[in-house]
């Protein structure tokens, strides 16, 4: 199983949702390849000065095996750095490329 989950908001309570459903997710399937892709003012919630309340549960999820990747057009758009992320998220280079080349992959697409 591969599923991609889109994130596009920087709103709290979806940011919530997506986790949820992801520990759902593999709490249910036991082993499934996941992703997450940030971009447009979803990237701001990967700034680990920001996102301090959702560390411990980015950090089980990347040791459940997430990936984490973070557009860099939004990242310059919203004037963040590399650095200002948490350190497993992955930069690409635009988020939609990513997204597309993902569900060609076969991931299915959720959107929390």
């Amino acid at each position: 199983m591969k599923v991609v989950f889109h994130l596009d908001s920087d709103e709290t309570p979806t940011f919530e949702l997506a986790l949820a459903n992801i520990t759902n997710l593999l709490n249910d399937v036991g082993k499934a390849d996941v992703a997450v892709l940030a971009n447009g003012f979803a990237v701001k919630l990967f700034v680990e000065k920001v996102s301090t309340k959702f560390r411990e549960a980015l950090k089980e999820l990347k040791e459940r095996g997430v990936k984490f990747y973070v557009c860099n057009n939004a990242m310059k758009v919203h004037g963040i750095n590399k650095e200002d992320l948490f350190e497993f998220c992955e930069v690409v280079p635009a988020g939609i490329t990513k997204l597309v080349k993902l569900q060609m992959e076969g991931y299915t697409y959720v959107k929390p």
